[in-house]
Parts: C-alpha cells; structure tokens; sequence
C-alpha cells in the first residue's frame, strides 16, 4: 500500500488483503468456506493494529473456549521452518506498529486468556523521553480509569506504547517484540509533484508517516515535521522503493517561504494556492543547476542495510536480553533488493500482508515470505461461536463511536 497516491486506489489497497481473501480466495479456507475442516496443517498469522477492548476480548475468549494455541514468534519460526512438526489449532497474532493499544487493551485481555501476541515495533518513532506507564484495562476493571483514557490514541504523543511498558509486556513474556524497521517510512520516488503539505493534508495520528522522508542541510528529518508548503513528489515505501529521490531543498524553501510570507495557514484559503505553489517549483527549476538527484542502487541497498540493522540494535539496546530476527514491512510492502538486505542484517522471517499465491503458511514454507489474514476474519476459525461474513462486516461497519473513542475526529 503507498498513501501518496490516488485517494480511490488509496482506499482499495486498504482493503485489498479482504478483497484478496473472498473474491480471489489468497486466504486460508476457513475465511470464505461455510464448513471448513478443523485447522490442522497450517498456521494462519492475523494481523492487528488497533485493539477495541470488547471487540478484542469477544476474539480471545473465541480461541481460548476453541483450544486454539497462539504461538510465540519463536514457536512459529521452528514450526515453520519444519516439516515434522503436525501442529493442530496454532495461530499467531500480530500487532503492527506498536499502538498505545497493545499496552492497554491487548496484553491485560492476552493475560487474562493466557495467550500471546507478537508486536512489530516502530524504534525511531518511539520517544525516548517519554517514562510513562499509563492506565490499562487492568485499572479499568477495577475503577481507577475511565475507557476513554484506555482508548483515547488522538494525541501523536500518546499513540505509541512507551518504552517502559513495552519493557513490562516484554518481560512478561506474554507479548514478544520484533522489527517494524526503522521509521515505517516513505521516500520520494519521482520528480513529479503529487500535493503540497497543506492543513488538510493526512500525515497520519503518529510519526507523520504519511509525510515521505526528507533531508534539511542534508540531514535526514526522521520526525517528518509538518511543513506547510513544502512539494510532496510521488513517493513509495522505503523497502520497495527503486531508487530514492532527493529533492532540490532551495526549491523547496521558496514554496515553504511563499506560504509563511502570505498568510500562514490562511494563505490555503485561496483557490488557486496549488497552481502558485506549482508556479514557483516550475520556475525554480529554471535557474537552479540541481533539480534534486536519484540515489544509486548501490546507495539504496546501503541505506536499508543501515537501517535495518539499526533496527534490530535499538530493540535489543531498550529490551535487554532479547534477540530480533522478525521484521514486518510498512504497508506489507518489499521488493526482493530488501528481502536480501534483511538477510544480511540478521533476520529470519519477514512478513507481508497478503502473499499472492500464497493462501496460508505451512510447515516448510518459505520463512521469508509469510502471509497474512486480517483480525476481522479471526471469528471464522472452525469453533463453536464462529460468526458468519455477514455478521463481522455488519460489527465492523456499524462501529459509528471508534473515532470519537479514539480521541478522531469524524
């Protein structure tokens, strides 16, 4: 998936991973069959980002009351990577990203269920100055903090788990914590501009990840600050990225001083305020010698090489005693070039999204290609209680409170 893009196709790679499993059927039988035959053979993984905590309890007392076991990302890898092994009722949660959630919602219900999750964490977005253990459903079931603190992600500064709490999941044993690379970052792919950063424009709720990557002085902005005016040329994620683009940063800056110059954030009332800021960026290519410049292949395989091992160096840094060898990439989104990198920075299993041709993992499947279904579809494991398509899209499309719970606007 890659948000700089069209808003429509934006929407269907979004939901591709659904479309995926009951249109074209990529996905285990248990998504689309009426009957499907117990689970034996293969390891479905599910994939989570956000938690709601009634949504969240109804599944894992689904699996707890069905016998399923949920395995640790060890437990999945030496399954995987074994053709003797005749596993019965294994799954694998996931969480991506590493959400306030994970800490509030998903590890006391994981707990209370006797279950375990893996969570893809994001290092370089994780502040370091930020010590707090905040309230849990722990501290809800017992009155001493309202669902709306639980809940509430709105505040970028609060969106992510904090490294104290992860500590606590981590030693817990309960939730295990591998790579979600870097910075989850985007970066320019092209010379063509796609928007301007704007007041309306989606940075999205945490690290302004839908902001692609850019340099300042030649030094990388990992924060991705919001810049009003600043050109967004076509971007893609940074594992499947070609070859990066590095913007001309004069040309930039008479865009970004164009709008400080002339109103602020009042200066996108005008009409007509894209085709100025596009007259500049036109105009400057005409008298600047440097249009901006594509990195190497040799400079890209280096980069991501960095970053990688980074990484994995800055989890094992914060969580001492731990070893990741798992990475899951932003937007399931990896050419082979990043496959290969990974490899050489130490991982042992890489995870997408949906792998096409790929319904479901088995024992000897290839460790580096792991697919994965959405968490809606967990409920259509073979069990008692197990909900019919019908009845999880209507749950899931008549949630009207989530953004409000969320702390979003609607």
């Amino acid at each position: 998936m890659n948000p700089i893009t069209n808003r429509f196709i934006w929407k269907y790679h979004k939901n591709k991973h659904i479309i995926d499993g009951l249109v074209f059927r990529n996905a285990p039988e248990f998504v689309y069959r009426s009957e499907p035959p117990s689970l034996e053979g293969e390891i479905p993984v599910f994939t989570f980002h956000t938690a709601l905590h009634d949504w969240f309890e109804e599944q894992c007392m689904f699996l707890s009351n069905n016998g399923y076991k949920t395995l640790s990302s060890a437990e999945f890898y030496h399954a995987l990577c074994s053709t003797k092994q005749s596993l019965k009722k294994a799954i694998l949660l996931t969480f991506d990203d590493g959400l306030k959630h994970v800490w509030t919602v998903a590890y006391p219900i994981l707990k209370k269920y006797g279950l375990k999750a893996t969570c893809f964490l994001i290092p370089g977005c994780i502040p370091e100055d930020d010590s707090r253990v905040r309230p849990t459903l722990d501290d809800y079931w017992e009155g001493r903090a309202t669902i709306k603190e639980i809940m509430n992600l709105g505040n970028e500064k609060s969106a992510l788990a904090t490294w104290p709490e992860i500590k606590i999941m981590h030693e817990s044993g309960i939730i295990d914590f591998q790579s979600h690379t870097m910075y989850h970052g985007l970066v320019f792919t092209s010379e063509k501009i796609f928007d301007f950063v704007h007041p309306g424009y989606n940075t999205h709720f945490y690290g302004n990840i839908h902001i692609p990557l850019y340099t300042v002085h030649g030094k990388e902005v990992i924060t991705r600050d919001v810049v009003f005016g600043m050109p967004i040329y076509y971007a893609k994620p940074r594992m499947c990225a070609e070859r990066r683009y590095f913007d001309n940063e004069k040309i930039r800056k008479r865009c970004v001083d164009e709008v400080k110059n002339h109103g602020g954030v009042n200066f996108f009332k005008r009409k007509n305020w894209r085709k100025i800021l596009k007259n500049i960026v036109s105009d400057a290519k005409k008298t600047e010698r440097d249009r901006g410049i594509y990195e190497t292949i040799e400079e890209r395989d280096a980069e991501i090489l960095n970053e990688l091992i980074n990484s994995r160096t800055m989890i094992e840094e914060k969580l001492p005693g731990k070893k990741v060898t798992h990475l899951c990439y932003p937007w399931y989104k990896a050419e082979d070039f990043a496959v290969k990198a990974s490899k050489k920075a130490g991982f042992k299993m890489n995870y997408f999204g949906t792998v096409k041709g790929k319904a479901t993992n088995r024992p000897g499947n290839d460790p580096f290609k792991v697919t994965r279904v959405e968490n809606l579809f967990l409920e259509r494991l073979p069990g008692t209680g197990r909900k019919t398509l019908r009845d999880l899209f209507i749950k899931k499309y008549e949630l009207k409170h989530v953004p409000e719970l969320l702390g979003f606007k609607k």
